[in-house]
C-alpha cells in the first residue's frame, strides 16, 4: 500500500469513527467532528481580508549584471603569440588573458634605456660641475642647472618604470593582458598570430561576474500603470521547467521603445550555482494590484474543484468541519480571492484537502 492509500485510508478510518452512522454528509449539513488525531494529518489557516492582486505575465530575458561587466581593449598593438583564456572559462583579476608582441613596446625598451643613459650621464656632469664649483670655475647658477638635469632624467626614467608597471610590460618587446576582474569569460575576439591594433573599437575580451544577473522584461504601453518597483515577481525559465526564481523589480526604464512600443523593467536576482545563462528566456508574472477592492484571501491548495464548483472544508469554534461551496473572484498560483462563501476570521483546512473532502462526501 503506497503511502497516498494509506493516508486516504487512515482519513477514512478517523472520519468514521467520529461521523454518525448511516448519515450521509453533503455540502452543507452534518458537520463532523475535527478530532486530535486528524489534527496530525491536516493543517488549519484563518481567512483574512487582502487587497486583490494581480498577476502581470511578461516576457524576458537574462542578461549579464553590467555594474559587473569589464571589456577588455588592448593598449598596444601588436601580434598575439599567447591566449590563455577560452570562452567560459573562470579568470581571477590579474590573471594573464594573452601575451601581445609589440613593436610599440619595442620602443619603450628603448626609451627605458636611454632614459637609464641619460640618469648616469646627469649624474657625472652633476659631479664634475660640482668639483668645478668647489675649484671656483663654474658658477653656482652652473651647479643649479647640472642639479635641474638630473631630476628631469630622473623623472623621464621614473615615468617609462611606471608604464612597464601599469601595463604589464616586460622584455622581448611582449606585453601581457591581464583580467581587470574576476569573472567569466563571455566573449573572445582573437586568435593566435592575429594583428591587433591598439585603436580598434571592438573589445577583445568580455568578462563578467555571474554571482547575480539581470532580468530585463517587456511592458506593453497598456501595462505600464500596472508595474511599480519593488513589486514582487516570479521568474520561470524553460531551462528548469517548475523551479521558481523569486525577486522584486528594482528598476523601471521610463522610456519606451519606438518600434516594440514596450517599456523595460530590471530585476536583479542572485544566481547561485550560476544556474541562470544570459541569453537564456525567461517568463516574468508581476504582482499587481488590479482596484481598490479588497476580498478574502486563502491558500489555492484549500480549493477543492468537483463538478464545476469550488469548495472548501470550513472548521468552527466547536472543532466541526463541514464542506461549503464559495465563488473564486480571482486565482492565481499560490493564493486565491473569494468573492463569497467564506468571511474574515474563519478557519479552513489548507492541507490534505482532497482527502478530507472525498473521505466526508463518503460517509
Amino acid at each position: 500500500m503506497n503511502r497516498y492509500l494509506l493516508i486516504s485510508y487512515s482519513l477514512y478510518l478517523i472520519l468514521t469513527a467520529c461521523s454518525p452512522k448511516n448519515n450521509r454528509l453533503n455540502d452543507t449539513t452534518t458537520p463532523i467532528l475535527l478530532t486530535d488525531s486528524l489534527k496530525k494529518i491536516v493543517s488549519i489557516d484563518t481567512v483574512s481580508i487582502e487587497d486583490v492582486i494581480d498577476e502581470l505575465s511578461l516576457n524576458g530575458r537574462v542578461t549579464f549584471n553590467q555594474e559587473k561587466v569589464a571589456k577588455v581593449f588592448p593598449i598596444f598593438g601588436g601580434t598575439i603569440i599567447n591566449i590563455n583564456a577560452e570562452i567560459g572559462d573562470y579568470v581571477h583579476k590579474g590573471e594573464t588573458l594573452a601575451t601581445i608582441k609589440s613593436r610599440e613596446i619595442a620602443d619603450y625598451e628603448k626609451q627605458a634605456k636611454d632614459a637609464a643613459q641619460q640618469v648616469i650621464i646627469a649624474n657625472r656632469n652633476l659631479k664634475y660641475k660640482q668639483d668645478m664649483y668647489n675649484s671656483g670655475i663654474a658658477s653656482e647658477k652652473e651647479l643649479l642647472e647640472a642639479r635641474q638635469e638630473v631630476i628631469i632624467a630622473q623623472t623621464e626614467e621614473k615615468r617609462i618604470k611606471e608604464i612597464f608597471s601599469i601595463y604589464n610590460l616586460s622584455d622581448n618587446a611582449l606585453y601581457k593582458l591581464n583580467a581587470p576582474i574576476s569573472g567569466f569569460i563571455v566573449s573572445r575576439n582573437i586568435s593566435p598570430n592575429m594583428q591587433i591594433r591598439s585603436d580598434q573599437s571592438a573589445e577583445i575580451f568580455t568578462i563578467s561576474g555571474l554571482d547575480d544577473v539581470w532580468i530585463i522584461a517587456d511592458v506593453y504601453e497598456s501595462d505600464i500603470s500596472k508595474v511599480s518597483e519593488s513589486s514582487s515577481v516570479r521568474i520561470e525559465t524553460l531551462a528548469y521547467p517548475g523551479k521558481k526564481f523569486s525577486g522584486t523589480i528594482d528598476k523601471i526604464y521610463h522610456i519606451l521603445n519606438e518600434n516594440s512600443k514596450t517599456m523595460n523593467i530590471r530585476i536583479k536576482l542572485k544566481n547561485k550555482d550560476y544556474l541562470l545563462k544570459p541569453g537564456m528566456f525567461a517568463n516574468v508574472n508581476v504582482k499587481c494590484k488590479t482596484s481598490k477592492q479588497s476580498m478574502p484571501r486563502i491558500d489555492s491548495h484549500a480549493l477543492v474543484f468537483d463538478n464545476e464548483k469550488n469548495y472548501v472544508i470550513v472548521v468552527d469554534n466547536k472543532n466541526s468541519m463541514y464542506i461549503r461551496e464559495v465563488e473564486i473572484f480571482k486565482q492565481l498560483l499560490k493564493e486565491c480571492y473569494i468573492k463569497y462563501g467564506i468571511q474574515e476570521g474563519e478557519k479552513i483546512i489548507n492541507k490534505n484537502v482532497l482527502l478530507v473532502y472525498n473521505s466526508l462526501n463518503a460517509n
